[in-house]
């Protein structure tokens, strides 16, 4: 399957920072089991399918298109933790495991009894890797507060930089980046950990702060700031530095181009296509496009308003300037280069048998490069399997923690659903579907 075949990651999440972090180690072969509870289901499941609306609770918790998004190839345990013998369950399956990854807040997690302490005594090897909003030190003053990535942008500062200098913050919600710059702190920390640990033998306990990560993505403006008092602004599509830059009106709805010129000599060559008014010598310094950015994008637009935004971008990039033109998600999923990555694939699943759409990963390396060999489990889909084999429990004793509650297996197994899109699959680039 890839490098890591063989690893054991044990993954108690929720929504993207975790789960992001785990689908990166199990594209490249690690064993990730999520465990899961029907008390308390993660989030990602509340999103159905719109057209999955009235279908029974289990099969439409399936549906969600984050599944296969943050759970391709991962195995689903359902395990209600609340319970003792659930928890002893997870337990003897945390001691077979190398890396044990959560984003719950701390307090939760040790009031659950899978805190560091109590996973660390069960499994010295263990690779313990947390990711609360704050950290996991109780003295810190936001210890017990509770966060998500989209209310950590504005804490942060990244919403004050986001949008117009003449508008409200814009926000940056519908994406929220701080939970991938966490998930890829986590994989970097378990990759660290794991060499550690093969050096010294030694497990680790690695407490990460969404906080932090998201903190030390604004490293220059906050170097900036400390060395010259310098506050940034919100600046649209520009930087301070470079003019002109920014999206520019085609013709079309909402079609645009986005054009960087970052020297003198992509400047003349810029000015030598549009001809005409740009040539005035109020532009030809830096300083002097700079001062007057507002008036260049106005002659700059005026070129590109008569043409579509694939033609302008074409001619800026033939006379070597940065360009191009600003994709909408349709267009990116007919992108020529997406499609030959075979970005987007169709894989298959026990709840979806005909394909479940899920996105490429970046991280592929040499005659190993990893892969996906299922999309997202049904919840709790590999309870028994799991605990059977993996954590080495009697069969007898799985079924009477089923029997009693503490755990549980799929619901409805025998309803199999099928995607609208898969009939149009060729037509949206989607690669050929994989079975096992």
């Amino acid at each position: 399957m890839g490098v890591l075949d063989g690893l054991i990651v044990v993954e108690l999440s929720i929504a993207i920072a975790a789960p992001s972090c785990g689908r990166m180690l199990a594209f490249h072969g690690a064993d990730v089991v999520k465990l899961e509870a029907r008390s308390n289901p993660d989030v990602m499941r509340l999103f159905g399918s719109a057209w999955a609306a009235g279908m029974a609770p289990g099969p439409y918790m399936d549906t969600s298109p984050y599944l296969p998004e943050m759970c391709a190839n991962k195995r689903s345990v359902g395990l209600e933790l609340k319970q003792p013998a659930a928890l002893r369950a997870a337990l003897a399956l945390i001691a077979k495991a190398d890396v044990f990854i959560t984003n719950y807040s701390t307090p939760a997690v040790c009031a659950l009894g899978l805190g560091p302490e109590d996973l660390c005594a069960v499994n010295p090897g263990l690779v313990y890797v947390a990711l609360p909003g704050f950290g996991s030190d109780p003295d810190q003053p936001y210890y017990e507060f509770l966060a998500w990535g989209p209310n950590q942008a504005p804490l942060v500062g990244l919403d004050e930089l986001t949008g117009y200098p003449d508008q409200i913050p814009a926000g940056i919600a519908t994406i929220a980046p701080p939970d991938y710059f966490s998930g890829l702190h986590a994989l970097t920390a378990v990759l660290t950990s794991l060499e550690h640990r093969d050096r010294t033998g030694e497990g680790s306990v690695v407490d990460i702060a969404q906080f932090e990560t998201t903190v030390s993505s604004l490293g220059p403006f906050l170097l900036d700031h400390v060395l010259t008092g310098a506050v940034p602004e919100r600046s649209g599509n520009r930087l301070s530095w470079l003019a002109p830059q920014g999206c520019y009106r085609c013709v079309g709805d909402e079609a645009w181009v986005a054009v960087t010129v970052h020297d003198d000599e992509r400047w003349a060559a810029l000015a030598d296509l549009l001809g005409g008014p740009v040539g005035d010598a109020r532009f030809a310094t830096l300083a002097g496009r700079l001062e007057h950015h507002d008036d260049l994008d106005a002659l700059i637009e005026a070129w590109t308003s008569q043409r579509s935004a694939a033609d302008a971008a074409a001619a800026l990039q033939a006379v070597g300037v940065a360009a191009c033109e600003v994709a909408d998600n349709a267009a990116v999923l007919a992108d020529a280069h997406v499609r030959e990555r075979q970005w987007f694939q169709l894989l298959p699943s026990s709840r979806f048998p005909d394909g479940d759409l899920c996105s490429g990963h970046p991280i592929r390396l040499g005659a190993e490069p990893g892969r996906w060999w299922r999309a997202g489990p049904s919840m709790a889909e590999d309870t028994r399997q799991v605990l059977v084999e993996w954590a080495g429990m009697p069969a007898d004793e799985v079924e009477a923690l089923i029997a009693s509650g503490a755990a549980f297996t799929e619901d409805e197994p025998a309803t199999t659903l099928r995607r609208p899109y898969v009939d149009d699959a060729s037509a949206l680039g989607l690669a050929p579907l994989e079975r096992p």
